[in-house]
């Protein structure tokens, strides 16, 4: 469980990746800030409402394609699909009416939308919604590597390599604090790779 580089050869997924289950498995989050912390506490008690028709501030779509097997879950028509069950774990996202929601859990911020529709055997999502403000011109695609991941991660449940920003810092150690920021105890593995969406 240190943490190190795994060689596409030796890793689970087929490409490189960093090993951050030291820190994201073991680190303990705490504030000093009674406001957040009870913001943190009400949101628990959400059925997801807040979140519906939200929209994350200056919304940009992005088309997409990506799918996934019906059978990894059963999501309802509405409510929370994936609420954080502490304060290490950093994602609420409900579903209302084929629309998927993302926000940060500690704060109710609305990050993304997308929607979900079940076609077939899949259930599909062809458009993506994020705020023009977080886009960086050379990344685009990052922000449907982080929903891609979400996906697989915490609506379905599976261990999956969070995607690193373009131009990141590789030192191991902001690695590290970057992916607990972002995902908290879910973020157990990190990738410079872009997985076809």
């Amino acid at each position: 469980m240190e943490p190190r580089w795994i060689e596409a050869d030796q890793s689970p997924f087929g490409v490189r990746i960093f090993d951050c289950r030291a820190i994201a498995t073991a680190m303990m989050t705490s504030t000093a800030d009674a406001d957040a912390a009870a913001q943190f506490m009400a949101l628990r008690e959400s059925d997801g409402s807040h979140l519906f028709g939200q929209r994350p501030a200056n919304p940009v779509r992005v088309d997409v394609s990506m799918s996934y097997p019906l059978d990894l879950k059963d999501l309802p028509d509405r409510g929370i699909v994936f609420r954080a069950g502490s304060m290490e774990e950093k994602w609420d996202i409900a579903i209302d009416d084929g629309v998927l929601t993302f926000a940060r859990s500690w704060t109710g911020d609305v990050v993304y939308n997308c929607d979900l529709q079940r076609e077939n055997d899949s259930y599909v999502v062809s458009t993506l919604v994020v705020s023009d403000d977080m886009i960086v011109d050379d990344d685009v695609s990052y922000h449907v590597h982080v929903v891609n991941y979400l996906l697989w991660s915490h609506v379905f449940d599976i261990v999956y390599p969070h995607p690193l920003p373009k131009g990141a810092d590789v030192d191991e150690d902001s690695i590290l604090m970057s992916s607990f920021s972002s995902f908290g105890k879910r973020g157990w593995f990190a990738t410079t790779v872009r997985f076809e969406v």
